[in-house]
């Protein structure tokens, strides 16, 4: 993500755009160019908007739900910013304006559904285009993550295990064996050296060395618990995570135990010890996504009963800095790269998981420090 270039203001959040979508949504991302948003849900769909246009390009190259996403780019990807705008009928010229550039610049979207089809997108052209398309045979995958260098994919799901893929051609690299339960989260840490992965029913953080496969140690989330006594079934675990820049804070989110409101912990990188514990008013909600801004702050994405809401937070604050409801259970969040859009993806309709969806685009106003108000006293 480039760096903010001015400030932006989390509590003035307000909705831009919708783009309503057949399936409920479970799943979003933005792509490096800042030009593309990949959204999919409860259906073997993938729709893919042009934040320019507006223009829905419906893709059917993946075989069940798309419920994880991820993305990568070169810094020199020059990005746009989204049109807030409603706008006029698009010209060819400006379908067919590519990014692309000078030869190793690279955008890339990896996308991927419930029974395991993984697919990388190159998104530099005028249209994304598939690089490659493969079977991760998880059985169920949940999650996705590219590593700060591009090289690798990491994904992970039911079988518990991790494996690491070859950015390039959708190779297999190397398979990491350790989790005991589902892997619903994983995340690259800033060191390049190091992959994170999550899991649902120990509530265990697991730190590898991804250049030889070797677990280094745990990190114990086990606060994000969710067992629901009599059933035998644990409905919480480590659904995101995510670092500070230079990497000295892990941030992870799920459920303060069952019924419970929205839940974010955070870890010391060199003690692996747990820092903060941050409690949203959110009721019976659960956060499922986790990011950090260039700016300092972090933003989650939470569900609820049939609810959304974005909460924005100070890393050091135990109450929240701002939050936002949306239409719709929030189960997809992505940043903006430019820093101040971000977009959600939402279930929508009657029933308890929808009938349809809507990615909402959100805008954060710019204010210019001098305008800031003075600190009290």
């Amino acid at each position: 993500m480039k760096p903010v270039e001015a400030t932006v203001d989390p509590a003035g959040t307000k909705l831009v755009r919708e783009f309503e979508h057949a399936v409920p949504l479970m799943s979003c991302v933005i792509d490096p160019t800042g030009r593309w948003c990949f959204a999919g849900g409860r259906g073997r769909k993938l729709y893919v908007t042009n934040f320019g246009t507006s223009e829905v390009t419906v893709r059917d190259d993946h075989e069940s739900w798309v419920v994880a996403s991820a993305r990568w780019g070169t810094p020199d990807v020059r990005v746009i910013s989204p049109r807030v705008e409603q706008p006029p009928e698009p010209s060819e010229d400006d379908r067919r304006t590519p990014v692309a550039g000078a030869d190793g610049r690279q955008s890339l979207v990896v996308t991927g559904d419930l029974v395991g089809r993984l697919i990388g997108w190159d998104t530099l052209g005028p249209n994304p285009e598939v690089r490659w398309s493969i079977e991760t045979g998880h059985g169920t995958l949940r999650t996705v993550a590219i590593s700060t260098d591009g090289k690798l994919v990491a994904t992970a799901g039911g079988d518990g295990m991790v494996r690491l893929w070859s950015a390039t051609d959708g190779a297999l690299v190397r398979g990491l064996a350790g989790h005991a339960c589902p892997v619903f989260s994983s995340g690259f840490h800033p060191d390049g050296k190091h992959l994170l992965t999550g899991d649902r029913g120990d509530q265990k953080i697991k730190q590898w060395d991804y250049r030889d496969g070797c677990e280094v140690r745990e990190f114990d989330a086990k606060e994000l618990s969710n067992y629901k006594g009599g059933t035998d079934i644990n409905y919480g675990g480590v659904r995101d995570l995510a670092f500070t820049p230079d990497g000295t804070v892990v941030f992870c989110c799920g459920r303060d135990s069952y019924g419970r409101p929205g839940l974010v912990l955070q870890f010391d990188w060199e003690t692996g010890k747990q820092i903060r514990k941050q409690v949203s008013t959110f009721a019976s909600s659960i956060f499922h996504h986790v990011a950090f801004h260039p700016q300092g702050f972090f933003v989650t994405s939470g569900v609820g009963a049939q609810t959304g809401e974005i909460w924005f937070w100070e890393p050091d604050q135990d109450e929240k800095l701002a939050s936002l409801k949306v239409a719709g259970p929030a189960y997809g969040m992505d940043l903006h790269p430019d820093g101040r859009h971000l977009a959600v993806a939402q279930m929508m309709g009657p029933s308890t998981y929808g009938d349809k969806g809507v990615v909402g685009l959100y805008e954060m106003p710019l204010v210019e420090i001098g305008d800031k108000p003075p600190e009290p006293g």
